[in-house]
């Protein structure tokens, strides 16, 4: 199971100063010390029962995931995908993001990120874990391909009644390309697909 670590922690001091100012813009009248203390609840309780996916670099993503759905489940009633995902902006909009990306130098496109990515997603294939993506990668000189076949998020989603929050985290991948120095052109998500054969 993921535990509440540094990993944990590290999402929660990265999020919740910006997310929660957007939302007190938001709600005005929201007690946020109260608010924040029952997200904290939530997040500790699903961590104990989201299934880790062994360590793999895409583990951080559980994390996240799982920080998101619980600013919705902490208070269902107000906290929609709208307002997720103006939280979400708050916090890549945030000084400590903008700093830390500042002149950043890319790299997703050396040898050595793109190696690991193909020796990743050979390994996907096969994993025996529940919440582990599937993905196939091509390297390129100027580009690069990354097909998904079965995502975590989507499977954590799923298992927490918050498939419609998913999108929320989608929309993070076009940032983080660019924060990284690249650019996403996405052609299709598994969420999309998902949607259309669970509500067929």
């Amino acid at each position: 199971m993921l535990k509440y670590g540094i990993y944990a922690k590290a999402v929660e001091l990265l999020c919740f100063k910006s997310a929660l100012e957007r939302l007190s813009g938001i709600y005005p009248e929201m007690d946020m010390k109260a608010y924040k203390k029952k997200v904290k609840c939530e997040y500790k309780a699903m961590l104990q029962r989201t299934p880790d996916i062994g360590g793999s670099s895409l583990e951080m993503n559980l994390y996240i995931a799982a920080f998101v759905f619980s600013l919705h489940k902490a208070e269902p009633e107000k906290i929609n995908p709208e307002v997720v995902n103006e939280m979400v902006t708050a916090v890549f909009e945030s000084p400590f993001m903008i700093k830390a990306h500042k002149n950043k130098k890319c790299t997703l496109f050396t040898d050595k990120v793109q190696d690991k990515k193909v020796k990743e997603s050979i390994a996907s294939q096969t994993s025996g874990y529940e919440l582990d993506w599937k993905f196939e990668y091509k390297k390129g000189v100027d580009e690069f391909y990354n097909t998904y076949t079965e995502c975590g998020i989507c499977k954590l989603g799923k298992r927490e009644n918050c498939f419609a929050f998913v999108p929320c985290l989608c929309n993070m991948d076009e940032r983080n390309y660019r924060n990284e120095g690249g650019e996403l052109h996405r052609t299709k998500t598994l969420h999309r697909e998902m949607s259309a054969a669970i509500f067929m």
